[in-house]
This record gives structure tokens, C-alpha cells and sequence, in this order.
């Protein structure tokens, strides 16, 4: 029942972000030193060229905007008022309508606040205009460990090295995963998956002049600027009530190379 209940809680999450891949990863260890490459947040930092079919050569450290770090803060800091609703929803009974109807309308609440609003849209703004190809994703890497960070949620990186790098260039190791709840190995744990990589397309999308792709021929002509988003939108709301989830884990698995 209460692992029922851990996976509703999600899943609700996921109805309302649309964050609809779940796959599976092995559990992740605390914050640890990623091997394969320099993954970190320093804005200042000139990386070296990548390359990737499609595009042109660009460098791989564009900076992480000051207004993707600073709407991250400040949904961090809000103070939403939610009262014990995850605490009242577990104590509940199966057929307690009402604390299901509470919980719901507590994350509705949560999600359509401005602060929330403009996380959002200067995420998936940011990530629009820096495209990645499978196995280079370092812009994404290092803006979803720059949110985690100012979000308070602890990760591990260093996922999905690409041991095919005569087929697909990239040397990989981009992945990230979160953890909200206990990281308990023996309760329930439930994981919420979110693409990272672009595809190898020129960008030809008109209306869009103020965070169109600056990549050329590059784009996230399938949508995984927006499951980053919606995954960091989820990890936000997740953070806000872990305090009150005792039951397990949730894992934010942010996969490269899908």
C-alpha cells in the first residue's frame, strides 16, 4: 500500500510535468567527481571544440545564464504553503477522496505560481539555444547539476559513457542522477526519466528569434529541452515536500544518447 501510494504521489508529478519516460538506473551514490570530463558550473571556464555529424565545430562550455541560476534560487527560497498534505495522503485510507482531492490541488497550486512560471520557461529557453548531440551533452549536464545545486537535491554524474566512440563521437559520461526521499536501499524507489540530446537538424522554427537554436545544425527538434524542464519542475516540487516522504526514494534519472 504505502508503495502504491510513493508511486501516485510521482505519478501525479509526471500527469502534471508530462514527464512520460520511465526507465531504470541503478541507485547513485552522493555528489561524487565525474571521471570522464570536467563537468562543473564555472561560468567562466573556455572548454575545447566538439564536434558532432550536422553541425559545426563550437566550443563546449557555454555559460549557464545568470537568469536560469537565479530563477532556480528563488523558487528554492519560496515558501509554498502546502501544509502536511503528502503526510495526510499517506495516513489516509485507499478510498480517502479527500486527501487524494488535497494533494492534487496542492501541487496544481505550487506549479502555477510565478516564480515556478518563469523557472520554467527560462530553463527550457536556455536549453532551446544551446542544443547537444548524444554523447556531448555538456551544456545540459551542467545546467541541470547548476539547478540541482541551487535546488538543494543531491546527485550523482558520470553516467552513460559512450564505449562506441568509433560509431558515435563523444566521449558521454553526461548523465545525472537526483534523489529525493530517504535513498534508503531497502524501501520503494521510483524513477522519472528525462531525455538530454538534440538531433542533428537546422533550426528553421519561426517566432521563436529570442531562443532559437545558436547551434548550427543543431536543435531540440524532439523535445528534450522540454522533459529537462519538466523533470527540474517535478525535482522543485518533489524538494518542497520531502521533508514529509518517508516511505523511499524518488530517482531523477537525466539520460543522455536516448
Amino acid at each position: 500500500m504505502m508503495f502504491a501510494r510513493s508511486f501516485l504521489l510521482s505519478l501525479a508529478l509526471c500527469v502534471l510535468f508530462q514527464v512520460h519516460h520511465i526507465s531504470c538506473l541503478p541507485f547513485g551514490s552522493r555528489k561524487v567527481e565525474v571521471e570522464a570530463a570536467d563537468h562543473g558550473n564555472d561560468e567562466g571556464d573556455e572548454g575545447a571544440p566538439i564536434t558532432g555529424s550536422g553541425s559545426t565545430t563550437r566550443t563546449s562550455k557555454e555559460k549557464i545564464p545568470a537568469s536560469v541560476r537565479g530563477a532556480a534560487s528563488t523558487v528554492s527560497k519560496k515558501e509554498f504553503a502546502t501544509g502536511p498534505v503528502v503526510e495526510t495522503y499517506f495516513a489516509s485510507t485507499s478510498d480517502a477522496q479527500d486527501a487524494s482531492d488535497a494533494l492534487k490541488e496542492a501541487i496544481r497550486r505550487m506549479s502555477n505560481e510565478d516564480e515556478m512560471k518563469t523557472f520554467l520557461r527560462e530553463t527550457r529557453r536556455s536549453l532551446h539555444r544551446h542544443p547537444d548531440l548524444m554523447y556531448q551533452e555538456d551544456f545540459a549536464s551542467r545546467t541541470i547539476q547548476t539547478i540541482l545545486d541551487e535546488l538543494g537535491i543531491e546527485y550523482s554524474t558520470g553516467w552513460a559513457k559512450n564505449t562506441h566512440q568509433d560509431v558515435y563521437p563523444g566521449a558521454g559520461g553526461y548523465g545525472v542522477v537526483g534523489h529525493i526521499g530517504t535513498g534508503r536501499a531497502d524501501q520503494p524507489c521510483i524513477i522519472l526519466r528525462a531525455d538530454m540530446d538534440a538531433l542533428p537538424i537546422r533550426e528553421a522554427t519561426e517566432g521563436i528569434a529570442t531562443f532559437k537554436s545558436e547551434a548550427p545544425g543543431r536543435m531540440h527538434a524532439c523535445g528534450h529541452d522540454g522533459h529537462v524542464t519538466m523533470l527540474l519542475g517535478a525535482a522543485a516540487l518533489l524538494k518542497k515536500v520531502e521533508s514529509q516522504i518517508s516511505a523511499g526514494t524518488i530517482r531523477l534519472v537525466f539520460q543522455p544518447a536516448e
